[in-house]
C-alpha cells in the first residue's frame, strides 16, 4: 500500500498534547456562572456567524468534504479552488484534529467548574457544554476513526474529562469512544436544554444523538429516537412549494432544527460569497444527475440545485433538519427488517419533493444498478433495491450539505480515481480515515497513528 508522509507546518495550534494546559501565565479561570456562560456563548457565536468548522460546521468544512467526495465531477473543472482528491488534503486534516481539541478544552472548563451548580444559567450552560463536546467527539469519530465494524478492537479517540498538563492520553477503543460520546448527549438531555441564547435545545441534542446512534449502527435505538423526534418536534417535512425558500433562508425555516451562519451581519459574509462561487466551478457528477430520472424538473431538489449546465446553484448548508431524521429512520427500519415501514418513510419524503410522484412499492422498486460506487451497505451486505432507493433519496436530499463523503465511508469505502494535469489520483480505502496530528504521535509512543500514514 502506498503510504502518505505527514508533515507539520509551523503554526500556533492547540494539539492533543497541550489542550490540557489551561493555566498559562497571566490567564485566570472564570469563577461566576456568567463568566462560564461566556465561554459557551463564544462558541455559539462562531456557529451563528459561520466561523465554526468543528461543531455544526461551515462552508470551509463543506468545501473540503464536498470537494473530495464524488457528487461533483473532479475530471471537469473550471477552477482550482475546490479540492479534488482526499490525498491532497491530508496535512490539513491532521491539523483539523488539533483544532478540535480547543473546543473540547473549553467544554471541559465549563463542565468541571459548573457541575453541581443549581442556577438555571449554570444548568443551561452545562447542557450546552455537554452537547457541544458530544458533537465534537462525534465529528472526530467520523473523521479520525474507521467506520463501525469490530468496535471493541478498533481504535477510537482519547477520552478527556479533566485537565492534566502532563497527561499523555492514548486512544480508547471505538466502542468506548461511542459510549463516552453517547453519555455526553445523555447528560445534556438530562439538564433539559432550552435553546435560546444557548442554541442547543432538546430537539437539536436529540437529533445529534440520533446521528451518533445511526453512525455506530445502533439501529434499534436510533430508530426509536428518530420516531420520537418526528412525533414530538412540532415540524413536518417541508413541502415542495416551500423547499427553495427554506434552503435559501438565512435563518432556520420550515423543517430546519438548526443551521450555521444565521448571523446576516457576520464579518465572514464576503468570504462565504466567494466559496459559493467555488462550488459553481465544477459540474455535478452524471451519476447524481441520473438519479432525478427522465423528468428531473419535477423534483424540486433538482430545480434548486443545478443550472442547465449541471453547475451548482444550491446554497451549501451545515445544519440539521427533519428530512435527515426521516432518512435515518428509513435505513434503520430497513436494517431491522421493517421493509414496509422504511418504504413509508421514503414515500413521505418523495411526496414532498417530486411533483405528481407515485408511491414506490416493493414490486415497483428499480432493480439494483450495476456500476454504482456503493455496492455494499454498512453491514457489508450487498445493496438491495430498497436500500438503493434510500441511498438515492439521501444523496439527492443532502447534496451540498457535507454528507456524501461520509456515506461513502460508512458503506464500504469504495476506491475510485480522477485525472488531474495528466496524472491519475486514486482515493484509496485508507484515505477515508484522516491521520492523527503527527506531533501527538511523536510525543506519545502510545498514540497509534491510523493505517496508511507515517
Amino acid at each position: 500500500m502506498k503510504r502518505i508522509l505527514l508533515t507539520i507546518p509551523v503554526l500556533l495550534a492547540v494539539s492533543c498534547q497541550n489542550y490540557l494546559d489551561v493555566r498559562p501565565q497571566g490567564y485566570v479561570l472564570p469563577t461566576t456562572d456568567e463568566e462560564f456562560a461566556t465561554i459557551m456563548h463564544n462558541r455559539i457565536r462562531e456557529i451563528e456567524g459561520g466561523g465554526d468548522e468543528y461543531i455544526l460546521g461551515n462552508m470551509d468544512r463543506l468545501l473540503l468534504f464536498e470537494g473530495i467526495a464524488d457528487d461533483l465531477d473532479a475530471n471537469i473543472r473550471t477552477g482550482n479552488n475546490l479540492p479534488s482528491y482526499a490525498g491532497e488534503k491530508i496535512n490539513s486534516m491532521q491539523l483539523r484534529y488539533s483544532y478540535f481539541w480547543e473546543t473540547v478544552k473549553d467544554c471541559n472548563i465549563v463542565i468541571e467548574n459548573l457541575s453541581g451548580r443549581s442556577t438555571d444559567l449554570a444548568r443551561q450552560t452545562l447542557a450546552a457544554a455537554y452537547a457541544i463536546k458530544g458533537t465534537v467527539y462525534y465529528n472526530m469519530l467520523r473523521e479520525y476513526c474507521e467506520p463501525w465494524e469490530d468496535a471493541p478492537n478498533q481504535l477510537g479517540l482519547p477520552l478527556v474529562d479533566k485537565f492534566d498538563i502532563y497527561g499523555r492520553p492514548a486512544r480508547a477503543s471505538l466502542q468506548d469512544t461511542y459510549e463516552y460520546t453517547l453519555n455526553l448527549f445523555e447528560k445534556s438531555l438530562a439538564l433539559e436544554p432550552k435553546g435560546g441564547l444557548m442554541f442547543f435545545d432538546k430537539t437539536i441534542v436529540k437529533a445529534l444523538k440520533a446521528r451518533l446512534l445511526f453512525w455506530c449502527e445502533a439501529w434499534e435505538e436510533a430508530a426509536a429516537l428518530c420516531q420520537e423526534i418526528v412525533r414530538d418536534c412540532g415540524k413536518t417535512i417541508t413541502p415542495a412549494s416551500g423547499f427553495e425558500d427554506m434552503i435559501k433562508s438565512d435563518s432556520p425555516k420550515g423543517e430546519v432544527f438548526a443551521k450555521s451562519h444565521i448571523n446576516d451581519s457576520s464579518e465572514l459574509d464576503w468570504y462565504f460569497s466567494s466559496i459559493i462561487r467555488y462550488f459553481a466551478s465544477r459540474p455535478a457528477c452524471s451519476s447524481l444527475i441520473k438519479l432525478f430520472g427522465d423528468e428531473p424538473e419535477k423534483d424540486v431538489r433538482y430545480r434548486v440545485s443545478f443550472d442547465a449546465k449541471r453547475m451548482n446553484k444550491k446554497r451549501p448548508e451545515c445544519g440539521i433538519r427533519l428530512s435527515e431524521i426521516v432518512l435515518m429512520l428509513a435505513e434503520c427500519d430497513y436494517h431491522l427488517g421493517k421493509a414496509e415501514e422504511a418504504l413509508d418513510c421514503l414515500n413521505e419524503l418523495r411526496r414532498n419533493r417530486i411533483e405528481g410522484v407515485s408511491n414506490l412499492t416493493m414490486a415497483s422498486l428499480p432493480a439494483v444498478r450495476t456500476g454504482d460506487r456503493i455496492v455494499s451497505d454498512a453491514a457489508g451486505e450487498a445493496i438491495t433495491p430498497l436500500l438503493q432507493a434510500i441511498f438515492d433519496e439521501r444523496r439527492k436530499e443532502l447534496y451540498m450539505e457535507g454528507d456524501r463523503w461520509f456515506e461513502l465511508k460508512r458503506n464500504g469505502r469504495p476506491e475510485w480515481w480522477i485525472i488531474s494535469n495528466g496524472l491519475k489520483y486514486t482515493t484509496k480505502k485508507y484515505l477515508y480515515t484522516a491521520p492523527i496530528y503527527k506531533r501527538d504521535v511523536d510525543l506519545n509512543h502510545e498514540m497509534i497513528q491510523n493505517e496508511g500514514y507515517e
